[in-house]
């Protein structure tokens, strides 16, 4: 096999793994220097803290960042693409963005309008990227690669499972709903969404296995298909054959030296039509 294989996505690779790393360990950073409590306060609360203002910002843009070089990734890589995927896939990155620039509105810093956009553009964000997921299914379909798929779409509906059941908990709860108050605190909002962010992380990473694996799997078919033709321009095979890979082996072609040719089961000469008579 060449050497080459898996260069075309190596730089979408590096710009994704580090895009993504770096969002998660500002994230890191500002759990840890800010006085806001991370079982029972939203991500979005940290817009508005103590220590650290500007780094929720920071983090969830290279997140963005991340997703679309994931996304470069799959294309370069080969990766059938719908445009179902394509699209959802750029609706989770705009979602984390607009999530970004437009924070989240609280008594602390009012701001209606940009709160409406935020709650809106999470909400977006965090569908769009298991349907996209989730359309990748039938392209990758009897792929080795789509098991792990499955498994990190299933962990991911899980987690998006628990936030919106602690969402709606924790509405109700503001609400006056006595009973919803003390189940709230069972489902805190701030553990069920780190959850479904890590979540979230782990399926991009797997989208972004997929496209090394597959531009893997490319390129040595491709490197295998070159060197059968080689090997048959080397032996006198002439353009017009037709080289035939096939379970059970015929006739096997030689060469001039009376060996077999390599990876190859049979010759078929590709007849052509006589020309028509004017």
């Amino acid at each position: 096999m060449g050497t080459g294989q898996g260069t075309r996505t190596r730089p979408w690779r590096l710009v994704a793994l580090g895009a993504i790393g770096w969002g998660l360990f500002t994230a890191v950073v500002l759990h840890i220097i800010s006085s806001r409590d991370p079982v029972y306060d939203t991500l979005s609360s940290y817009t508005v803290t103590d220590r650290g203002e500007g780094m929720l910002a920071a983090s969830v843009l290279s997140l963005a960042i991340g997703s679309l070089a994931v996304l470069g990734a799959l294309h370069v890589a080969g990766v059938p693409l719908s445009r179902t995927t394509r699209i959802l896939l750029t609706l989770w990155s705009l979602g984390l963005a607009a999530a970004a620039v437009f924070p989240a509105s609280y008594p602390e810093a009012p701001d209606p309008v940009s709160g409406e956009i935020h709650l809106y553009a999470c909400l977006v964000a965090f569908c769009s990227l298991p349907g996209a997921a989730i359309s990748l299914l039938e392209p990758l379909r009897d792929r080795p690669e789509r098991v792990a798929l499955v498994r990190a779409i299933r962990l991911t509906a899980g987690a998006f499972a628990l936030f919106a059941t602690s969402f709606v908990f924790v509405r109700l709860s503001e609400a006056g709903v006595e009973p919803f108050r003390a189940v709230s605190d069972a489902f805190p909002i701030g553990v069920m969404q780190r959850v479904l962010l890590l979540a979230d992380v782990v399926l991009l990473c797997t989208l972004l296995g997929i496209a090394t694996r597959l531009e893997s799997a490319f390129d040595g078919r491709r490197e295998l298909g070159r060197v059968a033709v080689e090997t048959g321009h080397a032996a006198g095979v002439q353009e017009h054959h037709v080289l035939v890979r096939g379970e059970a082996a015929v006739v096997r072609p030689l060469d001039q030296r009376g060996g077999h040719l390599a990876g190859v089961d049979r010759i078929e000469h590709d007849t052509l039509p006589a020309p028509e008579e004017a």
